[in-house]
């Protein structure tokens, strides 16, 4: 008997903790949401306003135009990674890197920066959590929107090692970085740290 309730109580206990993860994993999307898709919503709002209000100035209408855009297009492509991240069929380490790749090549092509790419021709289909997976992408996604901002980069390495664990190195040719005067409001660097941590990774930062 205290075998079979020991058994019932862990089958409750797995289902309980399976519940809490998707629940985790719903606020965090709807957080994710909020906050990348309310501010560019907010954007094409005031720029819609903006027009209206400058009609007669063509290069002025022109320019919030084009900005309102760019923002559905950033929109767009927030979604895409957003789905991506929720698609179950996506959790293998082999989804990740592809999925990766295929930003950064994209990525820097429109910017103009010459990228070398060196990832593993045989990927494994093994098992990775969405929200592990979302952490690496948007922490390799901060890398390369810090090099494109601030680094005056014209090339970009990027290579991924599959061992026991993954290992991801982003590597420009810009003028570095110094570590001991970042800008006060800037929290890209922290970012990276933080999403290393929530999946118990490791950061490093290198001139």
């Amino acid at each position: 008997f205290r075998f079979y309730y020991n058994r019932k109580l862990e089958k409750k206990m797995a289902i309980l903790e399976k519940q809490q993860a998707i629940e985790k994993e719903r606020t965090r999307i709807a957080t994710d949401m909020h906050d990348e898709l309310g501010a560019s919503l907010y954007r094409i709002k005031f720029l819609s306003e903006n027009i209206k209000m400058n009609r007669e100035e063509k290069d002025t209408m022109m320019n919030d135009i084009e900005k309102i855009s760019a923002y559905s297009d950033d929109m767009a492509a927030k979604m895409g990674e957003i789905v991506w991240a929720l698609n179950k069929k996506n959790d293998t380490v082999a989804d990740l890197v592809a999925f990766t790749r295929s930003y950064v090549q994209e990525y820097l092509s429109v910017q103009n920066i010459q990228c070398e790419l060196n990832t593993p021709l045989e990927l494994p289909p093994t098992f990775i959590p969405g929200e592990k997976r979302q952490h690496i992408f948007l922490a390799v996604k901060e890398c390369l929107h810090n090099i494109v901002k601030h680094s005056g980069a014209s090339k970009v390495y990027f290579s991924v090692t599959l061992n026991k664990n993954i290992e991801i190195v982003v590597h420009d040719n810009g003028k570095g970085i110094n570590l001991n005067s970042l800008r006060p409001f800037g929290n890209g660097i922290q970012n990276i740290q933080r999403r290393m941590a929530e999946i118990h990774g490791h950061v490093d930062f290198q001139n």
